[in-house]
């Protein structure tokens, strides 16, 4: 449905172009989604491939992908116009990156989208473990199209988790704020899946680490408020040695950071969780009906998060990487002269956090 629904926009778009050049739906590839990878050349390093619907004669729905090398983003699709008798127009629900590419920088291409207007500012972003191409072509029976259902899947992250609404807007504003890094999330393509394998964080324009699903979940919650969200994790039990699955829905949570600026060699920042939520589901043994234990088990929550958020943290440090936009904080606390000569890289590295945790369970829900 997605892709049908974009199909139709684009065509309105391109029949109300008043005087301007009139095109015909036939003579049209109109791209859903696109991939970038390097290639193994070097004298043309970057390879694009680009997916777009096809009709057959007989009135049978079906997909095609091209690819190119070329030296820049721009020259690869020259070359794609000449591989097809149909004329490339933009469209992309879905922009692919690979790992490799990732890894050295993606600003070149980016930049090249803001002076493109057939690529819209909420076009979806995402990284691929491998290559873009390859997730772009693997036929897999259960998914008729890739490029629809990375768009959908991507559109069901972001309204589970804020940190997974990641467009060209968020990723190039993130980029160009001092104050904060941009994540992506991650995809594979082995077996007969597509599997969401984490956020990936970056230092500038790299893509530095990849933040695992539970890390990214701590993420979502220093990151700032959260309606409406939940929360799965696993909690030790004490007597029995093993791990408890708790589903915690309906959280609301206010975060709140302080910053204490007055030492430079010893800055500290103070992150504060109050989170409120309902119990949707317990493996444990104890009686939640009992206030006792729920008392018990929002402790064994709140040294959870403490303690997870504490790990988390002290990775993002290690990598120097902030998506959480800590130095954006530290920033609106300091004069501009006193933030243009501060080192931020290095003191961000050696940053003394603090994390405290409230939690109330406000419903008990279902235990096993």
């Amino acid at each position: 449905m997605q892709n049908k629904i974009t199909v139709l926009i684009a065509i309105c778009c391109l029949f109300l172009t008043g005087c301007g050049a009139s095109n015909i739906i036939e003579d049209l590839a109109i791209l859903e989604s696109v991939a970038y990878d390097m290639s193994e050349s070097e004298e043309n390093p970057i390879k694009t491939t680009v997916l777009f619907p096809t009709v057959s004669k007989e009135g049978k729905a079906g997909t095609q992908t091209l690819t190119a090398n070329g030296k820049s983003s721009h020259e690869t699709f020259i070359k794609l116009q000449n591989l097809t008798n149909l004329k490339l127009v933009g469209g992309q629900t879905t922009i692919l990156f690979g790992e490799e590419l990732s890894k050295k920088g993606l600003i070149d291409i980016v930049e090249t989208f803001t002076r493109d207007p057939g690529v819209g500012t909420r076009v979806k972003f995402a990284i691929v473990e491998g290559k873009g191409e390859e997730l772009l072509k693997k036929k897999i029976p259960s998914i008729p199209d890739n490029a629809e259902y990375l768009y959908t899947f991507i559109e069901k992250l972001g309204k589970q988790n804020k940190v997974f609404n990641t467009d060209k807007y968020r990723f190039l504003r993130d980029y160009y704020d001092d104050g904060i890094d941009p994540v992506l999330p991650v995809f594979s393509y082995k077996g007969e899946n597509i599997e969401l394998k984490g956020l990936g964080a970056f230092k500038g324009d790299q893509y530095i680490t990849r933040l695992t699903l539970s890390e990214t979940q701590i993420l979502n919650l220093l990151s700032g408020d959260i309606k409406n969200g939940s929360l799965m994790i696993s909690i030790n039990d004490k007597e029995s040695g093993k791990n408890d699955q708790l589903l915690l829905s309906d959280i609301n949570s206010n975060n709140d950071k302080k910053v204490n600026t007055i030492k430079r060699k010893n800055m500290t920042v103070e992150v504060i969780l109050d989170l409120k939520g309902s119990v949707l589901e317990y493996t444990g043994t104890i009686d939640l009906s009992e206030e006792k234990y729920q008392r018990q088990l929002e402790k064994q929550v709140e040294n959870y998060l403490i303690t997870n958020s504490k790990k988390l943290l002290i990775k993002l440090q290690k990598f120097q990487t902030d998506p959480i936009g800590i130095g954006t904080l530290v920033r609106n606390r300091l004069s501009y002269e006193r933030w243009n000569k501060m080192k931020w890289n290095k003191i961000y590295s050696n940053l003394n956090f603090k994390v405290k945790v409230k939690v109330d369970l406000i419903n008990t829900g279902k235990s096993k």
